[in-house]
């Protein structure tokens, strides 16, 4: 197929074209994929900041506790009761400016009741040797603290899984946070949800959290990138394919 423009002519090979408009599209669906993630990420942060600004839940109250997890997910939230602290959770391998240390964690009885939940109350260094208790701070009686909900933690590459680690009576070093696993080991039920101590609560470690971003942009870098590559192997397919009369004259 030959179409001629003044002097030039645009005489592409059939399979070239299909090739190329096989790829243009593909990259076109991949930018508008990445795009739509971007708008995932955009409402999902909206969501995070209106749930950070929303009123603070008392989770003593018992319509508190049975609205799920997935409701509560970064509520702010007080509590009134206990910390178990015959039972010290050792989160390993958590750095904090270049330094290795543990999240310590701890089950919390709320007052009034029988459910208990994970509060992860911060970070402590390991020290120069792993063998040795790092020294863990005990809250006696009744406390009120305050803290935001959060999802189980995930951990990384594991590459055995390994049981707790008994390093005392009382304190366990775990590689993740398995929440049937440390219900066992208590004895106790603990809620679908761990609680992280916020930085003005009294009871904790060395706390420097975190907050998400929308993580938006990342997303809207790539589907640039994939319209590039369409925009890019388009201008080439275009070059490569028109040629002025007279060369396809000595080409004949």
């Amino acid at each position: 197929m030959n179409l001629y423009f003044g002097k030039w002519c645009f005489s592409p090979r059939l399979t070239t074209s299909l090739l190329t408009l096989v790829l243009i599209s593909l990259f076109v669906f991949l930018g508008c994929w990445q795009l739509d993630r971007a708008e995932q990420k955009r409402n999902l942060y909206v969501e995070f900041e209106n749930r950070q600004s929303g009123d603070v839940i008392d989770l003593n109250q018992n319509d508190s506790v049975s609205l799920g997890s997935d409701s509560l997910l970064w509520r702010p939230v007080t509590a009134h009761g206990r910390f178990l602290e015959g039972f010290q959770i050792l989160l390993d391998n958590q750095v904090e400016n270049t330094k290795v240390g543990y999240y310590v964690y701890t089950p919390f009885r709320l007052a009034g009741s029988e459910k208990m939940v994970l509060v992860n109350r911060g970070w402590l260094a390991v020290g120069p040797d792993r063998k040795t208790l790092p020294k863990l701070t005990m809250s006696e009686g009744s406390v009120n603290i305050k803290a935001v909900v959060k999802e189980i933690p995930k951990s990384g590459m594991i590459l055995k899984e390994l049981p707790p680690e008994s390093m005392s009576e009382a304190v366990y070093r775990v590689q993740r946070i398995d929440l049937d696993e440390l219900a066992d080991l208590t004895n106790t039920k603990l809620l679908p949800y761990v609680l992280r101590l916020s930085l003005d609560s009294e009871h904790g470690y060395h706390r420097q959290w975190r907050q998400p971003g929308s993580g938006e942009s990342v997303h809207n870098g790539y589907a640039f990138q994939w319209f590039a590559f369409a925009t890019a192997l388009l201008i080439i397919y275009l070059l490569l394919n028109i040629r002025r009369k007279d060369e396809i004259g000595q080409d004949l």
